[in-house]
């Protein structure tokens, strides 16, 4: 086969084709140029086949393990890769790349690119389903006490043990009986909506399961317990739901607050917590 015929063989594939050459005298430059693409790799990162650096086409985070892999390409090896590249419409395009030689001693190859965009976003998402409740879309429990462990783990070389909250919604049972099921999740949400807005960054802030809400605070050393119930008290006590009719009913969250305790397990640290807040739920009844 002709070289011009190989040329319009790949240029007219549905596989998208980058080939990528060695930049030799670019000061300052990554050590690689793209510097030709097929129309479906032109077409996949809505891009123009004009030369261009790798790190114009790749996103920045993905940009040294590429530049890596394409030195380990030019010795022969030939192992694929997930990257993220730019599109040229703003967006991120997923790829999984097969580096290939095209000659030249390795100053040469070719990036053969599958678009995973859809898988990755796919998996994405049954990941977050699989660890995050999906009427609140808060952290599950399951995933609360992955974190739980690890800001254990934490907690024994710093010292420092996290702090836990655990909130129960008042009355909710009632609420649901009074005005319905949707009602009742509005409550939730808008809960968990105040719970999370009182709450650090680092905070994870989980649905523990049907009225019950656990915070926990990582790091307790940079935070007065105190202070912090006292937030969470006020960002519950008196949430806003509106009913059918248009009128609108407070609902609040009782809760207790203890420090992780680190020679006990997590369950026995939430009975704890847990009978914190029935004593703070008999003082609203008073």
């Amino acid at each position: 086969m002709q070289d011009a015929d190989y040329r319009r063989l790949v240029e007219d594939s549905p596989l998208a084709t980058v080939l990528v050459e060695r930049a030799t005298g670019d000061r300052g430059a990554p050590g690689w140029r793209a510097t030709w693409l097929n129309r479906a790799a032109a077409d996949l990162f809505a891009a123009t086949t004009a030369a261009r650096p790798v790190a114009d086409l790749v996103h920045p985070d993905d940009l040294p393990d590429v530049l890596a892999a394409l030195e380990l390409g030019a010795s022969g090896d030939r192992t694929a890769h997930e990257w993220r590249f730019l599109s040229g419409d703003g967006g991120v395009v997923a790829v999984e790349v097969l580096v290939g030689g095209a000659g030249r001693g390795g100053d040469a190859l070719t990036l053969s690119c599958w678009d995973v965009t859809q898988h990755v976003e796919r998996a994405r998402d049954l990941t977050h389903r699989a660890t995050h409740d999906r009427l609140t879309g808060l952290p599950n429990r399951g995933l609360l006490e992955d974190r739980w462990e690890l800001a254990r783990s934490r907690a024994r070389r710093s010292g420092d043990a996290p702090v836990v909250a655990f909130c129960d919604v008042d009355d909710l049972k009632q609420l649901n009986d009074e005005h319905g099921h949707l009602v009742g999740d509005q409550a939730l949400v808008r809960i968990a909506e105040r719970l999370a807005g009182v709450s650090r960054a680092g905070d994870t802030v989980a649905r523990f399961g049907g009225d019950e809400f656990v915070v926990l605070v990582d790091t307790s050393a940079e935070v007065d317990p105190q202070a912090l119930e006292q937030r969470l008290r006020e960002a519950v006590s008196a949430v806003p739901v509106d009913l059918p009719d248009g009128s609108v009913v407070p609902v609040r969250c009782s809760v207790g607050l203890v420090a992780d305790d680190l020679s006990a397990s997590t369950e026995e640290v939430l009975a704890r917590a847990d009978r914190h807040m029935y004593e703070d739920k008999r003082r609203h009844r008073r």
